[in-house]
């Protein structure tokens, strides 16, 4: 064979090849197993702990689920991913028609929210899904490392932990021993109270740095098991030390209790231990960044306890 036959026929064989599909990731996920194409570059995210994980890894969706308000893609995230993203609406519902659209070649869904419409996402484009609303803080790093995996980038996420771990190490450390306080992170959107129990992102994260809970833990991880909707006698029940609260709404409920004397007697409310913190951040984000953020929080929180 001649060194001229040779060179062509080794460029057909290199045009045979890079007509082959990608190789696909066989990734095992909470509603089954999907084969995802390597290293895929249309992604939609249908919560923001996904956005989190992409952003951890410089990766740019094409689509995310961001309730219609793209201010709610916060500047930590957008300094990274940029904010060329199509809204594919809420993440309760976010729609299937923006999502086909967008011709995606990975759907990353929350288990929780979306398991009902998971064989439509499925027909449209590969979909790995993850329980970010019911999940743990340890969950949802553990969501972090397969969602890296399936886009391609163990290593970076390796090192994105790594990062995180020292950093969080080190938080830990400034707050110190705290297992003699009860912490209790709430949601109040004007109408009504939810307690983050032991089993939710937000319990889960508190326990981690040494918090211990007045509140019962649930067997499972539902909604309603993770996120509690309350009353003010309920809350004065559980009697936290420490109260995290996220307002959505300004004055809050909580804001109409005070005065009352079953509110006033809880001893977060009583001596002053009641802090606000950003509800969004800590609240929706859930993620590897969300959790850094929330623990700088805590650190402050601290030292205003220990002043």
């Amino acid at each position: 064979m001649s060194i001229k036959s040779l060179v062509a026929g080794l460029a057909g064989a290199m045009v045979l090849v890079a007509m082959l599909p990608a190789q696909a990731v066989e990734i095992t996920h909470d509603l089954g197993t999907t084969d995802v194409p390597d290293a895929p570059q249309r992604i939609v995210v249908l919560e923001y702990s996904f956005v989190d994980t992409l952003a951890a890894v410089g990766v740019s969706p094409v689509g995310i689920a961001d309730d219609d308000k793209r201010d709610s893609i916060i500047p930590a995230y957008t300094a990274i991913i940029g904010d060329d993203w199509t809204s594919v609406g809420t993440r309760k519902s976010p729609s299937l028609e923006i999502i086909a659209s967008l011709q995606p070649d990975l759907i990353i869904a929350d288990t929780s929210r979306h398991e009902a419409v998971y064989e439509a996402l499925s027909e449209i484009a590969p979909t790995i899904s993850f329980d970010s609303l019911t999940g743990t803080y340890e969950v949802a790093l553990e969501a972090a490392k397969t969602i890296a995996h399936a886009v391609g980038k163990d290593a970076e996420m390796e090192a994105r932990l790594a990062e995180h771990t020292t950093k969080m190490e080190a938080y830990k450390a400034e707050v110190g021993d705290v297992s003699d306080w009860s912490a209790q992170f709430i949601i109040d959107n004007g109408e009504g109270i939810f307690l983050h129990s032991p089993v939710s992102y937000n319990g889960s994260l508190l326990a981690w740095f040494g918090f211990k809970s007045n509140m019962p833990s649930p067997d499972g991880h539902t909604y309603e098991e993770a996120i509690v909707n309350t009353s003010l006698e309920q809350l004065s029940e559980i009697n936290p030390q420490i109260i995290l609260r996220g307002k959505y709404t300004d004055p809050g409920l909580t804001d109409s209790w005070v005065g009352q004397p079953l509110y006033d007697n809880i001893e977060a409310v009583k001596n002053q231990h009641v802090y606000d913190v950003i509800a969004h951040e800590w609240s929706r984000l859930r993620g590897v960044l969300a959790s850094e953020v929330s623990a700088a929080n805590l650190v402050d929180i601290v030292k205003q306890l220990k002043q």
